[in-house]
């Protein structure tokens, strides 16, 4: 019996070359691959036309980056000494599902989406042999298309603080707000109508620092500002903010209208619910000590 080799591809969404950078652990690579050549791939291991398969690959899931004419997938290949069909065969592929596909890659992108913006994600899995010459598979996976809110882009200045952020922080969030204003953060990446994601990250932000009390539009906002804030002067401004930003969300309920939100006006509410998020998670205590910490300090104070 000669060993057998299986082949994991992921296709990555909204992201460039700059992705290129990026080393995963476990023998994962990340590669480019030529439009052409992603397309035959996906022809080849759907065993389907090439209108159905361009459909599915630069329509459906949006894993074209169009202006550099590129797909950037994930490749990994192991080993194993038994048949395709054996019950072992399929035993190692579901391992390697759970174990890596999502014991690993799933968090590790979940939180890269968390480290900065941008809709980075795997949409289209596939665990397959080479048969006759072409990829045959035996497990695949999708999930919901990107919206395309932002391109995801790495600079090489931050690589470092990205692998300290993938080492440092684990999911899933061990206290229960934190991590229901994560999940609410990523259900707004889900959400193509604007005004919906808006609200979707405001109960988040309403999740980490709303105290429970009254006046919440200036509680939210003073707490974020000095959770924020590295100084006086952004903390007023990071507090103006949102300020403005908690008034579009009591109109948008209060009248149903959500036209009135904006792209920047996402992007910034998106921006300070990661942030709290990450901060939140560095304190590493409970949400009522962390309130009652930054009640106790004024602008531009250290809270850590």
């Amino acid at each position: 019996m000669g060993e057998k080799k299986i082949h994991f591809m992921g296709f990555l969404t909204n992201t460039d070359a700059s992705i290129l950078q990026l080393n995963l652990k476990y023998g994962f690579e990340i590669r480019s691959l030529p439009e052409k050549e992603a397309l035959d791939f996906i022809m080849d291991v759907n065993r389907v036309p090439q209108m159905e398969a361009g459909r599915t690959l630069f329509m459906q899931y949006r894993c074209l980056n169009s202006q550099e004419k590129q797909v950037y997938v994930i490749d990994k290949s192991i080993e194993v000494d038994v048949n395709p069909g054996e019950t072992e065969f399929f035993n190692i592929m579901a391992r390697f599902d759970n174990k890596f596909v999502h014991g690993y890659l799933d968090p590790t992108f979940r939180l890269m989406r968390l480290f900065k913006e941008g809709d980075l994600r795997i949409p289209l899995t596939y665990q397959y042999i080479i048969k006759n010459g072409k990829p045959s598979s035996f497990m695949s996976s999708s999930s919901g298309k990107s919206v395309s809110r932002e391109l995801f882009h790495l600079e090489s200045s931050e690589l470092r603080n990205l692998y300290n952020f993938l080492e440092d922080t684990t999911l899933p969030f061990n206290r229960d707000f934190l991590q229901l204003a994560f999940e609410n953060f990523e259900r707004s990446y889900e959400i193509s109508n604007i005004g919906l994601a808006f609200l979707t990250l405001m109960i988040s932000l309403e999740t980490l620092l709303n105290p429970g009390k009254s006046e919440l539009r200036y509680r939210i906002s003073r707490n974020a500002a000095v959770l924020l804030g590295t100084n006086k002067d952004e903390s007023k401004k990071i507090f103006s903010e949102i300020k403005k930003l908690y008034v579009k969300r009591s109109k948008v309920v209060h009248t149903g209208k959500t036209n009135i939100i904006k792209r920047d006006d996402l992007l910034r509410l998106c921006h300070y619910v990661r942030e709290s998020i990450k901060k939140m998670y560095v304190l590493k205590r409970g949400k009522d000590k962390i309130l009652d910490l930054l009640n106790s300090c004024g602008f531009g104070e250290v809270t850590t």
